[in-house]
């Protein structure tokens, strides 16, 4: 089939090449109709209870986003410091940008100030009086409830102003709302010397990870195309050399992501991966084709012949190839994170792509080119390389009579990074995908000290949320979760809030058994406290406050919170929703990513290797000689541990998937190696095929390696944390592969040849 594919491209290729364009244009059209989000509920899909849970509460209390801005100072309570917050809330209550979007601005003073407007008769004293009656405010405990510790800190040298904001906001309408919360920061700062105001939350760090997004995009993938350009010269010499492979990889890779874009799918911080990783993968089916070519044209070859005989055996092994790095691709389906997932599919689909093209494309355009000037194509052939395939053959020979050493080594390393594979950890958080320097990771570091955590857990309630057995029950729930005994002292979940607490302390500290009193108290609630607790279509909600510091911490109160809902679901209240406890809110969702990067990682990994396995025994038509081919690449999966752990990083969203991806990329080294000892075995023996091997597919590994290893190493200098450690760790992990498949198999294979030979 392959070589009625060469004959029909060789036939007519300038019809091949309408093709590729025709369809380029197409999916350059669907490119435009992308859209990126940086959400991390975006990460699971809408079936899951913290998603439902979500989508639940903000049909019911409509969507809140938060972004806290820290006032520091010598002193905040000063006068100054109290007439330049005043003068902040207003400016952010009343700017046209802000009006439509910010529902609260919350700051200690909205405890204070009121008060000492009724007593003076609403106009503020002169400030030493102000500031004397703001510390005898502060001094009462109801005040100090609500304020110390929350708005203000013991000290008085810092403040916090929490401003909501609501609604569902587009990336243009999010930026928008962003750059006006800062410039009304950077406008305090300009007047106020004595004091400093920084912005952070939700809404601010999603925004700074979309501009990091955009800055990995528009830099590092032209820096990792100049890379591959300038490897792809030093192995070739040849301009169009460096052009067409591109070419390949450019074409394909904006296929994948125009198929992205006219499916609907939504481009998140994952994805920043998917060009790099079709960049470094697809390149190398290119780089083998064209060395085959040239090895045949410098056998005096024409370029007919020598582009039917590339294609019917360097194009077997990268359809290999391409097959089993589809699979190890195609197993992130089995991931619970749907980001993951569609990496997953359209990086599978990049690289059929780019196979497509380099069986069809590629012949087209050599054939175009080559037509004619026969002697200046041997000339090439002769300058190429072949001090490399010489010190490349020696190194597998030598490997080959040093075998036991060799193997007894590997073994041995192994075992270490087996053994420290024990423990590594699992992370999630904002940190993941953005650099501990950046001022709002900076900002939201110094609250979480100052103020404890920021986050709250919500749980939805339904049922006769509203009758004194209802919210009876709420209050029931409430204490049973802060005095859960993996909840020392209130440390992890440090309060609550719900309708039966605004209730309770309105009627004087319990829950009136009067129905009708009971009414008429929640009738007169605050409009504002009410609408936060009870929504029109008689939901409830419960918040659980959480000073959560750590990803680990977050996944515990999860756990304590879904354990005491799912107690406390029953006549009553209803707390689930599809039999699921009810339990949402950013802590939660990280919590469920977590949950997911494990189980991720463990699925795509075992299915990887038994599909590849079985694929190489398939088309090997030896069980023994595809294992034989998929050896060194299970010792290397192990070696990826031991470096992570040796680094002292986590498993994160990216990461997880590298044992997969290394097991489907990996086994195209040992295929190419494999492919050409058996062709080669025909005629020469056992030591003498694997020299020829080496010999004639080394440069070409090579230059694969060099230009595969190079994307990651550019991807690596990623500003997204999560971003480079993938790059890092994919490029050391590929250079294993690579010292696997030339160091280890053919000492596995000259074992098995002479075996077989018996």
């Amino acid at each position: 089939m392959i070589e009625k594919v060469a004959g029909a491209v060789e036939r007519r290729p300038y019809l091949v090449l309408l093709a590729v364009l025709i369809v380029s244009g197409f999916m350059a059209y669907g490119v435009t109709k992308l859209s990126m989000t940086t959400e991390f509920d975006k990460f699971l899909p809408e079936e899951y209870p913290s998603i439902k849970a979500k989508l639940e509460f903000e049909s019911e209390f409509g969507r809140v986003s938060y972004a806290p801005i820290l006032i520091e100072g010598d002193n905040v309570t000063r006068a100054g410091a109290i007439h330049a917050i005043l003068e902040l809330e207003n400016s952010l209550q009343t700017n046209p940008e802000l009006q439509n979007v910010v529902t609260q601005v919350d700051v200690y003073t909205d405890y204070i100030i009121p008060l000492i407007l009724q007593a003076s008769g609403g106009v503020l004293p002169p400030d030493p009086q102000l500031e004397a009656s703001v510390q005898s405010m502060l001094a009462q405990p109801e005040v100090a409830e609500r304020a110390v510790g929350k708005l203000i800190t013991a000290d008085q040298k810092a403040a916090l102003i929490n401003v909501s904001v609501s609604g569902e906001l587009s990336e243009d309408e999010r930026t928008k709302v962003t750059s006006a919360l800062r410039e009304h920061v950077d406008n305090f700062n300009a007047v106020n010397e004595n004091l400093q105001a920084r912005v952070t939350g939700d809404i601010i760090l999603y925004e700074d990870i979309y501009g990091m997004m955009n800055r990995d995009n528009s830099v590092l993938i032209p820096a990792a195309i100049l890379l591959v350009a300038v490897i792809l010269f030093l192995v070739f010499k040849r301009p169009s050399d460096i052009v067409i492979p591109l070419l390949i990889v450019g074409f394909g890779s904006m296929w994948a992501v125009g198929a992205m874009g006219y499916l609907g799918l939504e481009f998140t911080m994952v994805h920043v991966a998917l060009v790099p990783l079709l960049l470094g993968l697809g390149i190398d089916y290119s780089v083998h084709m064209l060395n085959r070519y040239y090895e045949e044209r410098g056998k005096g070859q024409r370029v007919k012949k020598a582009i039917l005989t590339s294609t019917t055996t360097v194009g077997v092994a990268i359809s290999i190839a391409a097959l089993t790095t589809m699979i190890g691709f195609g197993s992130f389906m089995t991931s619970n994170l749907s980001p993951i997932r569609t990496l997953g599919a359209f990086a599978a689909l990049g690289i059929l792509f780019m196979f497509i093209l380099a069986l069809a494309f590629l012949p087209a355009v050599l054939v175009i080119r080559d037509r004619r000037g026969a002697k200046k194509i041997r000339a090439i052939v002769v300058r190429r390389g072949k001090k490399v395939d010489k010190v490349l053959s020696a190194a597998a020979i030598g490997a080959e009579r040093h075998g036991k050493l060799i193997v007894l080594i590997a073994a041995l390393v192994t075992a270490i990074c087996a053994l420290s594979a024990v423990g590594i950890s699992s992370t999630m958080s904002f940190e993941t995908f953005l650099p501990n320097d950046v001022e709002s990771v900076v900002t939201l570091n110094e609250i979480r000290e100052q103020f404890g955590g920021q986050s709250t857990i919500f749980v939805l309630a339904g049922g006769d949320v509203t009758s004194p057995q209802g919210l009876q029950e709420m209050l029931t729930l409430e204490n049973s979760v802060l005095s859960d005994e993996n909840n020392p002292e209130q440390s992890l979940i440090t309060g609550s809030s719900s309708l039966a607490d605004v209730v309770s302390l309105a009627a004087g500290g319990q829950i009136p058994e009067n129905e009708d009193i009971l009414a008429a108290i929640i009738e007169n609630l605050d409009p504002t406290v009410k609408g936060r607790l009870l929504s029109d279509n008689g939901k409830a909600v419960i918040y659980f406050f959480v000073d959560v510091k750590t990803d680990k911490e977050m996944e515990k109160a999860t756990k304590i919170v879904r354990f005491h809902v799912t107690e406390h679901t029953g006549e009553t209240l209803d707390l689930s929703i599809d039999g699921e406890p009810a339990v949402g809110g950013e802590s939660v969702i990280i919590s469920d990513i977590l949950g997911g990067i494990m189980s991720g990682m463990l699925n795509s990994t075992v299915l990887t290797i038994i599909l590849c396995l079985i694929v190489l025994a398939l088309l090997f038509r030896s069980p023994l000689l595809g294992l034989v081919a998929l050896l060194p690449l299970l010792l290397t999966l192990s070696w990826e541990f031991g470096t992570l752990r040796a680094l002292g990083w986590s498993l994160n969203v990216l990461t997880m998937g590298i044992s997969a991806l290394i097991v489907g990329l990996g086994v195209d080294y040992a295929v190419h190696v494999t492919h050409r000892f058996r062709e080669e075995r025909r005629k020469l023996g056992p030591q003498q095929a694997i020299r020829a091997t080496v010999m004639s597919v080394g440069t070409a590994m090579l230059a694969a390696t060099a230009t595969t290893i190079g994307v990651f190493a550019v991807l690596s200098l990623s500003g997204m944390p999560a971003l480079g450690r993938f790059g890092t760790l994919t490029a050391l992990v590929i250079f294993y592969a690579f010292v696997a498949a030339l160091v280890i198999l053919p000492s596995v294979l000259v074992v098995w040849a002479l075996w077989k030979r018996k």
